[in-house]
């Protein structure tokens, strides 16, 4: 069944869902997009505005300070797209990008796909170069931040930009982790690492799954799975994300620049853009993966 964002009653922010799903409802709900063609173009792109688009969020940072809905760079599809700010020599996401966890039905597995644009001078970092990139997948209370994830605070899968060519990598915490900081997984192609590109719109899908549990203890089925432009680029399995009942609830925004120290910050003013952002449990609806929506007006198909 097919599962769209939860309904959160938040009247203090007048927030309202255009898809929610209740029990019962058919399997062939449409499942949770956002082509970012309502809002105008010029304007921040705020938790109210998502919410006008059917997502909600108990929180965010940056929306009104760094986001805005751009019709001056070339869309994935449609007129417009998110643009999002990482101001020269600022990390962190109190000043840099923007965070929202938006919120979904519970389910074992989901898929996300975004299109996404790094702007031609994108600057990676200064002397230290990572950034986390986008939408990723949570649940629980989206372990994260070097925190320990012991199966009862979440997990969270993420992608993100590393090196100073702007290596792409998928960024995840489970219970198994080893170090203080998430795991990764480069993402390759015909076993070379793949690069950001600046200037070129590229499709990302992850599928993660949650792992089972027995009697409390956590079984090593849990699985991430990435895709670029359609095709397979790292898939991780055995894993171990929780001891209780939470599941994928969550699609992270959490995009910014860092790190958390200076050498982390972009050299100038950089920008990434974000398009066509959709979310489902079933695989059917992400286009991206049967090859009907993978070339990009500003990029080469597929060869």
């Amino acid at each position: 069944m097919t599962t769209t964002a939860r309904l959160t009653t938040a009247a203090a922010a007048a927030l309202v869902l255009s898809t929610v799903a209740t029990p019962g409802a058919a399997a062939d709900r449409s499942p949770t997009e956002n082509g970012f063609e309502r809002p105008a173009a010029g304007e921040p792109y705020p938790l109210e505005q998502w919410a006008e688009d059917g997502w909600s969020a108990p929180w965010s940072l940056g929306m009104r300070e760094r986001t805005v809905i751009d019709d001056s760079t070339p869309a994935h599809s449609g007129g417009k797209s998110l643009r999002v700010l990482y101001p020269g020599g600022k990390v962190g996401p109190q000043e840099s990008g923007a965070q929202a966890p938006f919120e979904l039905d519970g389910a074992r597995e989901y898929y996300l796909s975004m299109w996404i644009r790094f702007d031609e001078d994108f600057s990676w970092g200064t002397t230290s170069y990572a950034g986390k990139v986008g939408v990723g997948l949570a649940g629980g209370e989206f372990c994260s931040g070097g925190d320990t994830c012991d199966g009862t605070n979440g997990f969270s899968s993420r992608f993100i930009w590393q090196r100073e060519d702007g290596e792409a990598a998928l960024y995840y915490y489970h219970m198994d982790k080893p170090g203080k900081y998430g795991d990764y997984a480069e993402l390759k192609r015909d076993g070379s690492v793949i690069h950001w590109p600046r200037g070129e719109w590229v499709n990302v899908v992850q599928r993660v799954r949650v792992n089972t549990v027995t009697d409390g203890e956590a079984n090593r089925d849990g699985e991430i799975e990435v895709f670029y432009n359609g095709e397979s680029a790292a898939t991780v399995s055995g894993l171990r994300f929780v001891t209780n009942d939470d599941l994928v609830d969550a699609a992270y925004l959490d995009s910014f620049a860092g790190g958390a120290t200076p050498d982390f910050a972009p050299r100038h003013d950089s920008y990434i853009n974000y398009d066509d952002l959709r979310v489902s449990t079933d695989r059917a609806d992400i286009p991206e993966l049967d090859g009907r929506r993978v070339a990009a007006p500003s990029a080469p198909p597929p060869a």
